[in-house]
């Protein structure tokens, strides 16, 4: 079993607009059965300063694209939107063409999609990796063996999750940002954000379970 881990800026996609034109919030999309491959529906989970929902909402409700645009819920700075999304072509149909299957939740953050996906051939992966390429700037992130039975968080997620955790990033008020986590650490802002997300998600769904 192989990991093909890649971002891509995704040309003429409304989800890259919508990152591009709101560049400080991340957006967590979850996927819902859709009716067809040109009909998408989805959860977006959108993260950020609270005081931009109101425009980020207005925005999608103007856009072509998107057929529906339904608020669920809207708490301090977290948004969950439902939205269908109808465009001429999806990362996702790419994925399921190499019959390959999403690992986690894809990202968008500052016009780049994240996305994690297993696939059983490795000899599939340099074609996917083309078709993909067709669709926008492509950077790949990582590609290996994946084994299923791995800790809870990567050493990648350990390492950014334990260093925001000992300097006060989960503390109220906060006593560190994201900004200078990434300064820190050297790393890219949106990778630190990135993991931080998937740790928090990961640390929750987990300790969920033992409730």
């Amino acid at each position: 079993m192989y990991k093909f881990s890649f971002k891509v800026r995704h040309k003429n996609c409304s989800e890259t607009a919508l990152s591009i034109k709101f560049p400080k919030h991340y957006i967590t999309v979850f996927d819902i059965q859709s009716k067809n491959k040109q009909e998408k529906q989805y959860l977006y989970s959108i993260t950020g300063d609270e005081k931009y929902f109101d425009a980020i909402v207005k925005y999608l409700k103007k856009l072509k694209d998107y057929k529906l645009t339904k608020e669920i819920e809207r708490k301090k700075d977290h948004l969950v939107l439902l939205v269908v999304l109808d465009q001429k072509s999806y990362i996702q149909n790419i994925i399921q063409k190499y019959n390959a299957f999403f690992i986690d939740l894809h990202t968008v953050y500052r016009g780049y999609e994240y996305w994690h996906v297993g696939i059983f051939d490795r000899n599939l992966i340099e074609p996917m990796r083309r078709d993909l390429k067709k669709m926008g700037e492509l950077e790949v992130i990582y590609i290996g063996e994946i084994d299923f039975a791995h800790k809870l968080l990567s050493e990648q997620q350990k390492k950014i999750f334990s260093f925001a955790f000992e300097n006060g990033y989960y503390e109220i008020p906060r006593k560190t940002t994201i900004a200078k986590i990434s300064k820190a650490l050297k790393l890219n802002h949106a990778t630190v954000g990135e993991h931080l997300l998937k740790a928090e998600n990961k640390i929750i769904n987990s300790m969920a379970k033992k409730l």
